[in-house]
């Protein structure tokens, strides 16, 4: 920021914070009473003049966004009601908010970082049915300036092949896309993505001008990855747009290679992997190639900061139960301890307490209003054991411990069975024991699954080393060993469409891999083999987030393995 908008700014500030404290005040009375007009109107006028003010200190992302709350207040009529109504007025009422915590940031940092306002623009601007505004907004490029894509060796297509090898691509490319809208295993979905990606790139060359946004898509995907990059609403929207690019390929064949790409993909895609801040040889290229400096800030600096303005961090409650998690353990211990002595006494029963009245207040927090309220029965218990000169007897302690185990359980249901709250908190005695059985159930299955995410690792690790020797068959011996282990311990959750794909996989490295005659086109059958290996992969971490499995995805090792000429469905369909 400039020092001259930053003295305007401290010269202003106090008058432009009171007109927006002032503003939304007269928004709350007006919620209250909503035939009241006049509060509307006086709302109406502190906005006009917090524009006013922004426009003259030039801070033009706080200026945008003021005057979008300007436009979708307008909207607001005495006497509206229903959700699109209640809806609008949290918007506006949040917008309030985000202009005070922002200005604040501004003044702190001594700079404008206006890209932190986007995702609130959009907000106003979705509930008047407005396009939204791009992550790069406020990024400025020459996007004459050519780029220069590294080579890579092109994948031999007939073109008469060429429309099904793409629509299998965009299939794979649609399965990742879709669990990042759904916001379910990011990193496997953005490497699905990105092997899609890099596949188109091979299937065109990097001669072509349409090679720039699948390398570029490969890289920025990779970064997304790597540098745990927050996955926003316009980030969704921008790979999206990519797959409609994909669709025109698939549909107009490979002459479309030939088209430029869409420019403001290539801005999105550029200005995110400046944003990253990862340093590496690629984007030091591309940051040449158009004249970019380095950002004084990265992508895990704007998350803070958009946590800060916009409340607490989605992680609470995942933080919170660990936190639950640790502090159980701990009072499980201290009841074992106490078991274990002669006289059963805690040692500090006051702290003990303390403890427990800590984990019931967590508890409450996270929504387990029901199990915060069994522990604090429990707690009464224990106030009742100061008096006893000898401590609790044997049943009394494992009573508590059985609350306790019941916690533990709840707490850890929340992770891997992902039992609802509500489940959870309708919880009776009865119930409790349903839920300690389910997580040790559902930890059991999870072991299963991380047996054979590991076979699938191996096989994966053996293939890459077979491709790597030339094809030494010495690296892949025990493949059909390793997939045939994973197919039955899949077979064991019952899981057969899995199961019958893994067959099918023994088969193809028994009768094509491990032939001393390899066919002419191996590497090419190897490449589509691994799209099979990988989409089982993904298959098996689909379960981590949910404990469901994503059957979709299983969709395109089927369709990979009849590539190879292995159908699923057998000869006679």
């Amino acid at each position: 920021m400039d020092a001259v908008n930053f003295q305007s700014l401290n010269m202003v500030r106090d008058e432009l914070v009171a007109t927006i404290e002032e503003a939304a005040r007269n928004l709350e009375m007006f919620v209250t009473a909503q035939q009241d007009g006049e509060s509307l109107q006086a709302c109406m006028d502190g906005i006009r003049q917090i524009v006013g003010i922004l426009r003259l200190i030039q801070f033009r992302g706080a200026c945008i966004l003021a005057e979008e709350l300007l436009a979708t207040a307008t909207d607001i009529t005495p006497g509206d009601a229903g959700p699109k109504s209640d809806q609008r007025l949290e918007v506006v009422s949040n917008t309030f908010f985000v202009l005070t915590r922002y200005l604040e940031y501004v003044q702190q940092v001594e700079r404008r970082v206006p890209v932190l306002l986007i995702p609130h623009i959009n907000a106003l601007r979705k509930m008047r049915g407005e396009p939204a505004f791009s992550e790069s907004h406020f990024f400025h490029i020459n996007l004459s300036s050519s780029l220069h894509v590294p080579p890579v060796e092109q994948l031999q297509i007939a073109e008469a092949d060429f429309r099904q090898h793409v629509r299998r691509l965009r299939h794979m490319y649609q399965v990742g896309l879709l669990a990042l809208i759904r916001g379910k295993q990011a990193k496997n979905s953005l490497a699905m993505m990105r092997r899609a990606c890099i596949r188109l790139h091979k299937l065109g060359g990097s001669l072509k001008p349409l090679s720039q946004l699948w390398w570029l898509s490969n890289l920025t995907l990779d970064v997304l990855a790597t540098e745990n990059m927050a996955i926003l609403e316009a980030r969704k929207l921008l790979f999206s747009r990519i797959d409609r690019v994909i669709r025109q390929v698939e549909k107009s064949g490979s002459a479309s290679f030939a088209a430029q790409p869409p420019k403001g993909l290539i801005k999105e895609l550029v200005y995110l992997l400046v944003l990253s801040g990862k340093q590496s040889e690629e984007i030091t290229l591309i940051r040449k190639a158009f004249g970019i400096n380095a950002f004084p800030y990265s992508d895990k600096d704007l998350s803070q900061e958009r946590d800060a303005l916009s409340g607490p961090s989605a992680h609470t409650v995942t933080s919170l139960a660990k936190v639950l998690q640790a502090e159980l353990s701990n009072t499980k211990k201290v009841l074992e301890n106490a078991a274990q002595s002669s006289t059963q006494k805690i040692d500090d029963l006051d702290e003990f307490i303390g403890t427990l009245k800590k984990v019931a207040e967590i508890l409450s927090v996270v929504g387990l209003v029901t199990a915060s309220s069994t522990l604090k029965e429990e707690i009464e218990r224990l106030n009742g054991w100061h008096g006893l000169e000898d401590g609790p007897d044997i049943e009394e302690l494992s009573e508590v411990a059985n609350t306790l185990l019941y916690l533990e359980s709840t707490v850890a249901a929340l992770e891997h069975s992902k039992l609802s709250t509500e489940k959870l908190n309708e919880a009776s005695k009865i119930a409790q024991r349903e839920i300690i059985a389910s997580g040790e159930l559902s930890i059991a299955r999870k072991i299963v699954i991380e047996e054979c995410e590991a076979g699938i690792l191996l096989t994966k690790r053996a293939l890459s080393s077979f491709s790597d020797s030339d094809y030494d068959t010495g690296h892949i011996r025990n493949i059909a060993k390793t997939l045939t282990t994973v197919k039955g311990g899949l077979l064991m959750l019952g899981k057969e469409r899995v199961a019958a794909i893994l067959g099918l996989c023994v088969q193809f490295v028994e009768e094509v891999l491990l032939d001393e005659e390899h066919p002419a086109a191996l590497k090419e059958l190897l490449e589509t083999f691994a799209d099979a290996i990988i989409s089982v992969e993904y298959y098996l971490d689909s379960s981590s987030g949910s404990g469901q499995m994503d059957e979709t995805v299983l969709q395109i090792a089927e369709e990979s393995l009849e590539a190879l000429g292995f159908s699923i469905h057998g000869d006679g369909e």
